[in-house]
């Protein structure tokens, strides 16, 4: 009975976690496309001469942080539609070692993972060895520690496409 509330908890939390990098992806993106248009508007209003070339070029450098988000948000949206099957992955995984248990869940405050585990390093190499018998959460603990790096990617990439913007807006109209 224990280890059904456990993995249920994991489960909850796990779903949870989904929730939260595809509302940040999300979010990530929503900014992503409006800071990149208006850079790339821009481009075409400054670079007036050079529309193709600034059409290529800005078009590259103003879309990464829109595909970055994108990206984090189709890999949890994916990983997230496997739900069902991460429920029996968790408990394969509870039944198999006492190992896996500890990593899951702190048995003294009974806190799942999600909320405990501050690096989930052990807990992906030890699914990197069995991602084909437990692949939704092989699949889930990969998205879980990717997409906050691929989301910082699309932050940083916007956060640089705006100072872009802005460097070509001023120069704008000081011209």
């Amino acid at each position: 009975m224990e280890t059904e509330v456990v993995v249920r908890r994991v489960s909850d939390a796990l779903q949870q976690t989904f929730r939260r990098l595809s509302t940040l992806a999300t979010g990530v993106g929503i900014l992503a496309f409006l800071i990149g248009a208006a850079t790339f508007a821009t481009g075409l209003w400054i670079f007036d001469e050079s529309r193709g070339t600034w059409a290529v070029i800005g078009g590259a450098l103003c879309g990464i942080p829109l595909l970055a988000a994108l990206l984090g948000r189709h890999l949890v949206r994916r990983t997230a539609k496997h739900a069902p099957e991460l429920v029996a992955d968790v408990r394969s995984f509870l039944d198999t070692s006492v190992k896996s248990a500890q990593v899951l869940i702190d048995h003294d405050s009974g806190t799942p993972i999600a909320g405990y585990v501050k690096s989930f390093g052990e807990l992906r190499r030890e699914l990197r060895d069995r991602r084909k018998e437990l692949p939704a959460l092989f699949a889930g603990v990969k998205v879980i520690t990717s997409v906050p790096g691929i989301a910082a990617i699309a932050v940083l990439g916007t956060l640089i496409v705006g100072g872009l913007g802005t460097v070509l807006l001023v120069g704008g109209i000081i011209d």
